[in-house]
């Protein structure tokens, strides 16, 4: 934790001693001497740019070197992150002109004090070395600043990315090692340069070119883009006579733009928690804060000492000497150029609740936040750390030495005086000024990390042997509730299938209508009907009866299928019959409110265009006509056409409705918490008013079997995939075979390993994903797979798929290890497929729609499991049939065309999103 460097006031008396909250008195405005702290310099500019300072000392024949590069990782890019650092070690492996390696160098002429360290904003190298040795290591830090990128080699490269790598593996092991990045990562945007560390990823450091090394140097490490800063023993015009001499010949690098200040905003508290190998664990706190330049810095500075730092600081002597709930508290400012972040962090004691810990911060921080710290606390903390900082200044040279102040200040502030700015805020800021800089910050969100201990975790010995794979039980019996049934004066029919694990239930009202009852003129009506029920009634508008069913914890929904309309309420028990009452006021008193109708209608031509724009979706538009014709009850799609729904209006809504809700044609199927007993009386109260009467019968034609040896067309231009379906009419519901079906759907072509994804996706690689189903529908079902496939692969993929098709047809019968592996499947998925209300209202639904037996879902296991691969095979050649399988694909003609036609597998026609011909 980086805190504000700061010299001691000479001549500041030491703070009385006062409790560490008294009152202090209110005294004048502290004055600073900067002439005592200033660090005498002179300055120069070369033509090329080159800042050069100098700082003279004679009391010792040693002069602290230190070289600052205005560059560091906010200069990088994401995907190229690391090199500022990584070519802080280039700058150890010598130059062109000596290519014997920097440390060598510097051992050779017995320099101290000597490194190079890089962080987001600059990259500096210092040495201290006795005066005999200056030209030398001038020229030596001359050479790398203009003739290194030469010496740089593919070898040099591989050798120091691996030696960064290594740094970055060593301190990520170390106890906390990963937490700075994480804090970085989660604090700053995606784009923030300060959004990653300097040490760059491992991926990034691994994929820098030489060339991108080579290009990183000639742009930052030009002498405009440096600051060189001589203290010691030393005169001005000897060092800039050496510094001309050495360096005055380099030619500038470019002009580079620089942005001045990136203070993001936390939208909301952030908390993470990690696991590492550490003794304890460790909270972190942090906020954005100010940029280096502001004031606002060293005022928050002020306010770090008085939270932490000393046995007497507020949070150290609550969290460890009062409350004993840490072991070390520290507070400080990571200042940096674009926006710092203010940070606190606890290590928690043994044994002690973190959380409490937090809580115990909270209320420190709001204190200090509300009243401000007192004058004592900041004289001890200003006595403290400007004598921490005269301190340092005894140093010539490396960190916080005064070659390095200089040097700072004039990178970061401008000037090589900078620093005193900071100082005398430091000095003189009075109570009011921290408390005023403190709620400016932090009051805002912030940023919380918790380290733990990593369990300990060890596996136990084991005596198994893994060569043998155990072996499978016996399926669980599957438990189906027994389906009640009863009927309201008004002939509207009641399910009830009792569940008492959750003090919820479903109801769904099915009517005996759905998109079969639309007429191709009108296709769209009835889903849009149901789309306007829960959008308004005669007694409230859409706002009123969403309030008064979410006052209820109600919800309400409405949907269509091809045989039935349905709307569905979820509700608590305790509620049962006032969210009925609004179910049935939705159900059967709808306004169909003109502004909501108007709205409902231009979002269906919108979604019409949304399903005419995905292929799978266009061909489940398509099909329907295909197989049926336009003006069966099932041969159009459910959302309508444009035309249709552009032509309906609200009449023609009123009109279905009254039309096709009648109790006589309808079922209230319940799933829940509720019995037949409690039920009724809610459901006469609440539907039992409905007039009685009974919908019209659905004209639903046979249709012959499909006629095959058809390809239809549909251009999707640049279409990556093509989309293939094969499609033809099989059989109606209430076939003997039809519960063998569904473990050969599954196959086929329901499950992720079926044989068309095996074959498709999984060996091929051709496909995402594909599908095969037998709709359950009342009448006569459509087969339909869908393939989605890469457009180079269509007419290999459409091979495939008849051969899957010829294949589970006769020619591979489903026996054997693939017919119990299905088995296995379908039977062990069992226990699981009742387990929620939505999937027994859906199986008593399916009930009431296919005129199943009362006990059927209560035999559907021991039926399934007692099925053999002779009635499966006989089930797949009934229901499917290559030959009278139509073909449509939906992908780029330009690109399949021509291969579609030359399979030869009949006329081929080309129609448009509306399926009309086109060719």
């Amino acid at each position: 934790m980086k805190k504000l460097a700061i010299p001691f006031l000479l001549g500041l008396a030491a703070a009385a001693a006062l409790p560490a909250h008294a009152a202090a008195p209110t005294t004048a405005p502290l004055k600073f001497d900067r002439k005592a702290y200033s660090i005498e310099h002179k300055k120069f500019v070369l033509p090329n740019g080159l800042t050069l300072l100098v700082h003279t000392d004679h009391s010792v024949p040693v002069v602290g070197v230190n070289m600052w590069y205005h560059v560091g990782s906010r200069n990088e890019k994401r995907g190229k992150t690391g090199f500022a650092h990584l070519f802080e070690h280039f700058f150890f492996n010598g130059s062109e002109n000596y290519p014997h390696g920097f440390r060598e160098a510097m051992d050779d002429l017995g320099a101290n004090n000597r490194n190079g360290t890089t962080n987001t904003d600059r990259t500096n190298f210092f040495e201290d070395v006795p005066v005999s040795a200056l030209e030398r290591t001038l020229f030596l830090e001359s050479d790398r600043m203009g003739f290194l990128g030469n010496y740089i080699s593919k070898e040099m490269l591989e050798r120091e990315r691996g030696v960064v790598q290594n740094e970055k593996r060593q301190g990520e092991n170390q106890p906390y090692g990963r937490v700075w990045q994480e804090i970085s990562a989660k604090m700053y945007p995606y784009s923030h340069p300060y959004s990653w560390s300097p040490i760059g990823s491992m991926e990034d450091l691994q994929a820098a070119s030489l060339e991108d090394i080579k290009e990183w140097y000639r742009t930052y490490y030009g002498p405009n883009n440096a600051v060189i800063s001589l203290a010691g023993d030393i005169t001005p015009e000897r060092a800039l006579e050496l510094v001309n001499k050495y360096f005055g010949a380099i030619p500038p690098g470019p002009a580079l733009p620089r942005t001045e200040k990136w203070i993001p905003q936390l939208d909301r508290n952030i908390r993470d928690e990690m696991e590492d190998q550490v003794p304890q664990v460790r909270i972190y706190r942090a906020w954005h804060a100010s940029t280096w330049k502001d004031a606002d810095t060293a005022r928050l500075n002020l306010l770090a000492g008085v939270l932490a730092g000393s046995k007497s600081a507020r949070l150290t002597k609550r969290l460890v000497y009062d409350k004993g709930l840490a072991t070390s508290v520290s507070a400080g400012v990571n200042d940096a150029e674009l926006g710092s972040t203010f940070n606190l962090i606890v290590t928690v004691k043994p044994g002690a609740d973190p959380m409490e810990v937090e809580r115990e911060m909270e209320r420190v921080l709001a204190e200090l936040l509300d009243k401000g710290p007192t004058d004592a606390e900041l004289k001890r903390v200003k006595t403290s750390d400007l004598a921490d900082f005269s301190r340092s200044l005894e140093r010539l040279g490396g960190f916080g030495g005064r070659s390095d102040v200089l040097a700072e200040s004039m990178t970061y502030g401008g000037k090589p005086d900078a620093y005193l700015d900071r100082l005398e805020v430091f000095a003189t800021s009075s109570p009011q000024d921290v408390k005023l800089a403190a709620n400016r910050w932090l009051r805002a969100n912030h940023y919380t990390m918790t380290v733990r201990p990593a369990p300990k975790l060890a596996a136990t010995k084991s005596t198994i042997d893994r060569k043998v794979l155990p072996s499978l039980g016996d399926a669980p019996e599957v438990k189906f509730p027994v389906l009640q049934r009863a009927q309201l004066k008004n002939g509207l029919k009641v399910v009830l299938l009792e569940r008492h694990s959750a003090p919820i239930f479903n109801v769904a009202l099915a009517l005996d209508a759905g998109a079969a009852s639309d007429s191709a003129a009108k296709a769209g009506a009835a889903s849009l009907a149901l789309d306007l029920l829960d959008k308004g009634t005669k007694t409230r508008d859409a706002f009123a009866l969403s309030d008064a069913l979410e006052n209820l914890g109600a919800r309400l929904s409405t949907g269509t299928g091809q045989d039935m309309s349905y709307v569905r309420l979820q509700g608590t028990s305790a509620n049962l019959a006032p969210s009925l009452a609004l179910m049935a006021e939705a159900a059967l008193s709808p306004s169909f409110p003109q502004d909501q109708f108007a709205l409902s209608k231009s979002r269906r031509i919108a979604q019409i265009g949304q399903e005419k724009a995905q292929p799978n979706s266009l061909a489940m538009r398509l099909v329907p006509s295909v197989l049926y014709g336009a003006e069966h009850a099932y041969g159009k799609p459910a959302s309508g056409y444009e035309g249709s729904v552009q032509g309906l209006n609200r009449e023609d809504l009123a009109a279905w409705h009254a039309t096709w809700f009648k109790p006589g044609s309808a079922t209230i199927v319940v799933a829940g918490d509720t019995t037949m007993d409690k039920l009724l009386p809610a459901l006469e109260a609440s539907f039992g008013k409905w007039q009685q009467g009974a919908a019209p019968g659905k004209q639903m034609a046979v249709v012959p079997p499909t006629q095959g040896k058809r390809l239809i067309l549909v251009d999707k231009p640049n279409a990556p995939q093509s989309t293939i379906v094969a499609t033809h009419v099989s059989q109606a519901y209430g076939q003997p075979e039809d519960l063998a079906m569904e473990p050969v759907m599954a196959n086929f072509g329901g499950i992720a390993t079926s044989r068309l994804n095996r074959n498709l996706r999984l060996d091929k690689h051709w496909s995402y994903g594909t599908q095969a189903r037998l709709t359950e529908v009342r009448g006569q079902r459509p087969f339909i797979v869908i393939a989605p496939v890469q457009t180079d692969k269509t007419i290999e993929a459409m091979r495939e798929v008849q051969k899957e098709l010829r294949g589970v047809a006769g020619e591979r019968p489903l026996v054997g290890t693939e017919y119990e592996s299905i088995m296995r499947n379908v039977t062990a998925r069992l226990p699981g497929r009742f387990s929620t209300l939505d999937a027994l209202e859906s199986a008593g639904l399916s009930t009431v729609n296919l005129g199943l037996a009362d006990d059927y879902w209560n035999k559907y296991a021991s039926n399934v499991r007692a099925l053999t691969p002779q009635q499966l095979g006989t089930a797949s050649s009934k229901f499917i049939k290559p030959d009278e399988v139509v073909w449509m694909v939906i992908g780029d003609l330009r690109k399949i065309e021509a291969g579609v036609r030359s399979l030869g597998w009949g006329e081929v026609s080309v129609v448009d999103a509306d399926g009309k011909p086109i060719r």
